[in-house]
């Protein structure tokens, strides 16, 4: 298990832009991960599986990240992945799905920023 510590190169402020990204465990979804953590964006992560979340369960970026096990196939469960992710840590400017996974790909779109 690897355990993400970044360090920004942007400085972090309250209520920055946040990216969703659809998490299905791939390399390119962690690395995605990584790469919208170190340009100092917040990240919700929202997978159907604990184990591709709790490396993102870290100290050095708790304040930055809200994971949650969501279902992508199910809309009601995306749109509510990205309320939160916006009340918690900002307006959402885009969503992220590498692996194809949303049923709605449109109705996702609408709620980002």
């Amino acid at each position: 298990m690897t355990t993400i510590t970044h360090q920004p190169s942007v400085i972090h402020t309250a209520h920055a832009d946040t990216v969703v990204l659809i998490m299905d465990g791939s390399v390119r979804a962690h690395s995605l991960a990584r790469q919208i953590l170190d340009r100092g964006k917040n990240l919700a992560i929202a997978g159907t599986r604990g184990h591709d979340l709790v490396p993102y369960v870290d100290a050095a970026v708790r304040d930055r990240v809200v994971t949650v096990i969501a279902d992508p196939a199910d809309p009601t469960q995306i749109d509510a992945v990205i309320e939160r992710a916006s009340d918690t840590l900002g307006p959402v400017i885009m969503v992220v799905d590498p692996g194809g996974l949303l049923a709605d790909v449109r109705a996702a779109d609408r709620h980002a920023a």
